[in-house]
């Protein structure tokens, strides 16, 4: 492959964000070549460092899994000397992320009206928005995650909410942070000017939550708890096996009789009660355990075998250690190797984005105040 340069190379990146949503936001920035200086307190860094066990080194695995390709600048935003630091970098930036309360930016000086740069592109991220009744909240994953109905939607019947086993409130927000740079950036190169940019985690997951907002928006049907079931969609959900669970997917006709076929179970395709989508949603309690009857009798990889030739949609439910190191992941390379001289290598996850020409960059995150002195007398 003939390197080509970086898509974002040359654009410098002022990041003040921690925990996950923006440092998410700025890691992609960085994998994609900007310049990611990160600012982070004197005393204890982001706080996220300190999310463990596990760790390694003084760092935990949670913190170095979103913060490689940056440079992390140690200053106290407490003294004057910190206050006209971080002012010179935003100079110099030409984007300025955040994830402070709403209002500590314009307290420092740096918020965007104060800065005033038309170049500039300045983005806020809070949980609850800059303005209404839930401004001052503090915006952590879990309650937004709450607060947006997820966990509700998420349950089994008559069981207690669930929260996803991944901060997905903060990384579904770092995407469209993301996009909304990349975007800026673009319209920079034709209008020279930059903005500013709003993002809310409760807004980011609700506008994600298409299924059950639009439910409720368009009929007023509000979306019941179904666990591991698709509310709208049947059957499309995980099965028990002999020897452990595997998914199912049949959103259409032709996958449907697939399913029947599969599962000797030819009759179900001329039922009346199961004739379409609609019905097999409607006839879900009856139809879910003729289904669960069959495939309980053999092992989770005969019926793939027999589902895939049908070529209906199905997988096994799998544990985090077996998916990364299936066949499937390794194989592809979606697991690479990175130097880090200070840690010792690591085996990490490769950015999903795979260009034709170009490697993304891939540098060990930072270690607190490591590019202090370097950055302050390059940029300040």
């Amino acid at each position: 492959m003939n390197q080509s340069a970086l898509p974002l190379e040359g654009i410098l990146v002022v990041d003040l964000t921690r925990a996950v949503s923006g440092p998410f936001c700025t890691m992609n920035l960085g994998d994609l070549g900007a310049r990611i200086i990160k600012i982070e307190d004197t005393g204890t860094g982001d706080e996220c460092r300190r999310w463990g066990p596990p760790f390694v080194g003084p760092d935990s695995a949670y913190f170095l899994g979103i913060n490689r390709n940056k440079e992390s600048v140690a200053l106290d935003l407490k003294s004057e000397e910190g206050k006209q630091a971080l002012l010179k970098l935003c100079a110099k930036a030409d984007v300025v992320i955040e994830n402070f309360r709403p209002g500590v930016m314009r307290r420092l000086g740096a918020d965007f009206a104060s800065l005033g740069r038309e170049d500039l592109i300045y983005v806020s991220i809070s949980g609850f928005g800059q303005t209404g009744p839930d401004s001052s909240k503090a915006g952590y994953d879990i309650m937004v995650q709450a607060m947006s109905g997820l966990m509700a939607v998420s349950a089994y019947p008559d069981g207690p909410p669930v929260k996803s086993g991944f901060p997905v409130a903060d990384i579904v927000t770092s995407f469209y942070a993301s996009q909304a740079i990349l975007a800026s950036l673009f319209a920079r190169t034709r209008t020279g000017k930059g903005r500013y940019i709003e993002i809310a985690l409760l807004e980011a997951l609700l506008g994600v939550m298409c299924s059950v907002t639009s439910s409720w928006l368009l009929t007023h049907t509000e979306t019941k708890p179904m666990g591991a079931m698709q509310t709208s969609i049947v059957p499309y959900q995980i099965f028990r096996c002999a020897d452990g669970m595997m998914v199912i997917g049949a959103p259409n006709e032709r996958l449907w009789q697939g399913v029947c076929r599969t599962l000797g179970l030819e009759h179900l395709i001329h039922d009346p009660l199961y004739l379409s989508n609609e019905l097999r949603v409607k006839n879900r309690d009856s139809l879910i355990p003729c289904l669960e009857a069959v495939l309980i009798a053999q092992p989770r990889q005969h019926w793939m075998s027999a589902l895939e030739r049908e070529q209906v949609p199905c997988g096994p439910v799998l544990s985090t250690s077996e998916v990364l190191e299936s066949p499937g992941v390794r194989q592809r390379g979606a697991i690479v190797p990175m130097q880090d001289a200070e840690r010792g290598d690591q085996e990490v996850m490769r950015n999903p984005m795979r260009f034709s020409d170009v490697e993304l960059r891939l540098d060990p995150p930072p270690r607190l105040g490591q590019h202090t002195a370097k950055v302050l007398q390059e940029l300040v």
